[in-house]
């Protein structure tokens, strides 16, 4: 196989166990109030690490009352709560609250315990080749990069 196709592999079978989690965590959950939609905004919240509903709504694509009424209905389920931003004062953070570690469960380590099984499989040098593919990997494909700016030249 393709080292494209393995990646290619790696990404359809990651998000396929996502979307099994997200939907046995909701089959099997008590309070059956969490919808699938709720579930993924939870995780975005999680996943984004405290946002504000400013930036909650930017990432998401979504208009400001949109997210707020997102928010809202999260927090009146408990599972998020907002907190005043400890730098500044005006300021909100969005914070996942014990009934959604509850929830989450294992899935909030999940990169650790994927990265376990790999450790038993490789060779010490084998994961340090894996460690700098890795941070390729972050720093390429996830972390955006700066378009540097042409700079026109002047006709004489």
């Amino acid at each position: 196989m393709k080292t494209k196709n393995k990646l290619d592999c790696i990404y359809k079978n990651f998000k396929l166990m996502v979307y099994k989690n997200v939907f046995k965590g909701l089959k099997d959950k008590k309070d059956d109030t969490l919808s699938s939609s709720d579930f993924f905004c939870l995780e975005c919240v999680y996943l984004l690490d405290n946002p504000t509903i400013s930036e909650f709504a930017n990432f998401l694509d979504i208009s400001s009352p949109n997210a707020t009424y997102k928010v809202k209905q999260l927090i009146k389920k408990g599972y998020i709560k907002k907190e005043k931003n400890k730098q500044d004062g005006r300021e909100y953070r969005l914070v996942p609250t014990e009934k959604f570690y509850k929830f989450y469960g294992n899935k909030a380590n999940y990169g650790e315990v994927i990265m376990n099984n790999i450790e038993k499989s490789l060779e010490k040098e084998d994961m340090k080749k894996m460690d700098k593919v890795l941070d390729v990997i972050i720093d390429k494909v996830f972390k955006p990069t700066k378009k540097k700016k042409k700079v026109a030249k002047a006709k004489a």
